[in-house]
């Protein structure tokens, strides 16, 4: 009897160390499976704050450009009720002014231009839209920002005529348009640039041979939506 007491504590013993081995197993599954969990989620959150901000910048981005379009609708709009376009090449505000006076390596303007002046209002930091427009502040829930952005619009001579030494004079009734969209971050930016017929062909009016058709939007994807325009008499599709 004795013998075959210590036969059963023996056997026990043997099997013990073997139950103490896979004791962790079941532990150290759950933590793998906690830390997989948990890199999900991270992963998850890294991905919807990726998205979120390729959306905030692709807003930006499109709020600059319809600020920058403003721009040039605006020259546009003075060009074709006609203006002194010598003067508006020449300059009027010496200190934001950029007008070519020479050409690059690759034969373009040095310059941008002049600050195009619409009126007496030179067109430079412009907010859009204007209080005109009547957009509100929105809501406390839904609040509204007071503008899309700002917009400065320069003009210059076309290249062809810079090439001849003409910086300040048109004499083919085309000019270059370039407007500035930027956004509210104040960092997000838009630059549009399109070639436009300086003013109405009316014999004697400045910067403009006499007879000359106007040209209202020759280049620019985004240079005007217009089918056909009329302007003195003259339809130009």
């Amino acid at each position: 009897m004795r013998a075959r007491r210590l036969g059963m504590i023996a056997a026990a013993l043997t099997r013990c160390p073997n139950r103490r081995d896979d004791g962790g197993a079941v532990l150290l599954l759950m933590m793998l499976l906690i830390i997989g969990l948990l890199g999900l989620g991270v992963t998850g959150l890294w991905l919807t704050s990726g998205n979120l901000q390729v959306q905030a910048n692709n807003n930006l981005r499109s709020q600059a450009l319809v600020v920058a379009e403003a721009g040039v609708a605006r020259a546009r709009a003075a060009l074709n009720a006609g203006v002194n376009v010598d003067g508006l090449l020449a300059g009027q505000n010496a200190g934001i002014d950029d007008v070519p006076n020479a050409l690059d390596g690759a034969g373009k303007p040095t310059g941008a231009g002049a600050v195009f002046v619409d009126g007496a209002m030179p067109l430079s930091n412009v907010a859009f839209p204007p209080a005109s427009f009547g957009r509100t502040s929105g809501t406390p829930t839904a609040p509204v920002a007071s503008t899309m952005g700002t917009y400065s619009v320069w003009i210059r001579n076309d290249t062809a005529e810079c090439r001849q030494g003409q910086y300040t004079h048109d004499a083919n009734g085309t000019v270059l348009i370039r407007s500035r969209g930027v956004a509210p971050d104040n960092l997000t930016a838009v630059v549009l640039e399109v070639a436009m017929g300086a003013t109405p062909a009316v014999p004697g009016a400045p910067g403009v041979a006499a007879g000359l058709p106007p040209v209202l939007c020759v280049s620019g994807k985004n240079a005007c939506d217009d089918n056909s325009s009329t302007v003195s008499g003259v339809v130009a599709n």
